[in-house]
């Protein structure tokens, strides 16, 4: 099976998968991103989609589980009823309104954009142990977690995963924190059971590292990387923020991609230039 987008272009553009999340909830939705309400999220993401052109169209998990925890007190309290480290994280996902949810929200965009490359961005097990403990107890709070407990949260993860076995994702994307990157292979193996969830639906699966200190390798079942340079498989390239003041973008060689964040407060006026750069721009073969 090959990668969601072409690498194989004859030509230098290089395909780019956007977040413009901040930029168009600041631009489109007067600076309130309408998370929890489905039809107003989908026409954000149609007008949002007609204006950029992303050749992937992404779906984050954490911002809507921040705004459903605003909503539903009662899930937060539930999340801090045991202070065990993977609690708080078993119940966010066991909770039926958050699969709901999210479920309602991958299937519209899945309507609205049958032809495009659909993602669910999702954070890593290892990080959303410590995120999930955060959301529950303040964001002071310090959890002690190693590889019994990202195991744990791995097959807690996977039986989140399957609610949307029929969602029509292509991709799903482990988002990593920047001081807990995997450094190797056997780093990755904790997140077995999702990569084997991911590898029975025939996802493709990445995963995101903001630093990339270290080439973590390869595992069975991963696809793809996205990081600051290009790693052991193709790699989605991501785009410094001085890029968004004139500076030119890191080298994409050709067989990789490139992501981007427009970050909110960029100007309109420039941001249609700069994407064009980003497309055109590719780099050392």
């Amino acid at each position: 099976m090959g990668l969601f987008i072409n690498l194989e272009s004859a030509t230098d553009e290089r395909p780019l998968w956007l977040d413009s999340t901040a930029y168009t909830a600041r631009l489109l939705e007067g600076g309130q991103a309408p998370w929890l309400e489905i039809a107003s999220f989908l026409s954000w993401q149609r007008k949002a989609q007609g204006l950029l052109r992303s050749d992937v169209i992404a779906l984050q998990a954490e911002p809507v589980i921040e705004a459903l925890l605003a909503k539903h007190s009662e899930l937060r309290s539930a999340m801090a009823a045991k202070s065990r480290s993977v609690f708080p994280l078993k119940t966010l996902l066991a909770a039926t309104q958050l699969r709901e949810q999210l479920g309602e929200m991958l299937g519209g965009l899945r309507a609205c954009f049958p032809d495009t490359p659909l993602a669910f961005v999702v954070p890593s097990p290892r990080r959303w142990i410590a995120l999930s403990y955060c959301l529950a107890f303040g964001a002071d709070a310090d959890v002690e977690a190693g590889a019994d407990e990202f195991d744990s949260a791995s097959v807690y993860v996977a039986d989140f995963l399957r609610c949307f076995s029929e969602s029509g994702l292509d991709i799903l994307l482990l988002d990593e924190a920047a001081d807990t990157e995997p450094a190797s292979p056997e780093e990755i193996e904790w997140y077995r059971p999702v990569l084997n969830v991911a590898n029975h639906y025939r996802w493709q699966l990445g995963l995101r590292l903001p630093l990339a200190k270290v080439d973590p390798g390869m595992v069975e079942g991963l696809t793809f990387f996205v990081s600051p340079r290009p790693l052991a498989a193709p790699t989605g390239i991501l785009t410094p923020d001085a890029f968004w003041a004139g500076s030119p973008p890191s080298a994409c060689p050709a067989g990789h991609f490139r992501t981007a964040d427009i970050p909110a407060e960029a100007n309109p006026e420039l941001v249609l230039d700069r994407l064009a750069v980003l497309r055109k721009s590719g780099g050392p073969a």
